[in-house]
């Protein structure tokens, strides 16, 4: 059994067949249809009668908010032209074989639920670290959504002790933010998104961050996540303090969510998790938290995702299986 899995980000919709032993072919990309919801049936259509012959159904992962019956609430780059739309049965209006809907970051979690780094446990949680906060939690290997299917959504999450967005984990845990710091206390070029934000505080933090400058000043450099790690293994103070800064929030949100959620596994992702360094000093920071601090759990098991550039796909086709075919993956 097969199914045309598809991905929709900001710039790109990947697509790909994928069978339930988890085998993935003929994987490519074009532009994101997400200038109006004709472009998105058009292309979702001319991409499903490529494979048609083969496939039995379509994988969706894509940004969002979706309610139960796969309705666009909130959030991604096609709420502009999908919001409120049963995106499930457009779908299956155009191509005629059943179609699953998930968030992006549930996605992700699924995947290493199904044959990733969760594949052994009933519960756990996947933090994938992008411009905000992704990922899921899974709970006797479903994705657990809550009341209003905001569970999960963790870049909310508070871990500065104070409120506002300097202090919430889109901020404080993201690569971007990570970035968006990085350029300010470096004198760097960046375009940034969470210190663009006036009326929120973003003067307070850029002039935060400046008084705490330590180091030489870059203001040739291109500033993002390759060149900051460059500039720690170098030993430079100001990306040394955000470093340690960064791990302090994460350790924070692991912390919170294994009070509130209890998992097994915590799985951490993301292009800035590929740094081989940032998953080690996050289980060493993570193993002497108790030390300092009173905890309820045993500890917290923290490793990397196995799944990267493709896991939506898998997660997505995880999410038709449990849908569709729960005798497959049960």
């Amino acid at each position: 059994m097969k199914c045309l899995v598809l991905d929709y980000g900001g710039t790109a919709l990947k697509y790909g067949v994928l069978d339930t032993d988890a085998n993935l072919t003929q994987q490519g990309e074009v532009p994101a249809p997400n200038h109006s919801a004709e472009e998105f049936v058009e292309v979702t259509g001319r991409l499903f009668d490529q494979f048609h012959d083969e496939v039995e159904g379509i994988a969706v992962s894509m940004p969002g908010t979706f309610t139960e019956d796969s309705v666009l609430v909130s959030g991604g780059a096609y709420l502009g032209i999908l919001k409120g739309i049963n995106i499930q049965q457009l779908l299956e209006a155009r191509c005629h074989v059943p179609v699953s809907i998930e968030n992006d970051g549930k996605a992700a979690a699924l995947a290493e639920c199904w044959n990733g780094n969760l594949k052994d446990c009933q519960d756990g949680i996947a933090i994938i670290l992008g411009t905000g906060i992704g990922g899921g939690i899974i709970h006797n290997r479903k994705v657990y959504r809550g009341r209003h299917a905001a569970a999960g959504e963790f870049s909310y999450v508070l871990t500065g002790g104070k409120s506002g967005v300097y202090n919430m984990a889109t901020y404080t845990c993201s690569t971007e933010g990570f970035v968006e710091r990085a350029a300010v206390m470096k004198g760097t070029s960046h375009q940034n998104f969470y210190l663009s934000m006036q009326g929120r505080g973003a003067e307070e933090e850029i002039a935060r961050l400046r008084a705490m400058v330590q180091g030489p000043q870059y203001p040739d450099m291109e500033m993002n996540g390759f060149t900051a790690f460059q500039l720690l293994e170098k030993g430079d103070p100001d990306i040394v303090m955000l470093y340690n800064e960064l791990l302090d929030s994460l350790v924070q949100l692991i912390s919170t969510l294994a009070h509130v959620c209890d998992p097994d596994r915590f799985v951490i992702g993301g292009g800035i998790s590929k740094e081989a360094r940032l998953i080690s000093d996050l289980q060493a920071r993570v193993a002497d938290f108790p030390a300092h601090n009173i905890i309820a759990v045993p500890g917290f098991d923290v490793q990397a995702c196995y799944y990267r550039s493709s896991a939506n796909l898998y997660g997505a086709m995880f999410n038709w299986l449990q849908r569709y075919h729960s005798e497959l993956v049960f």
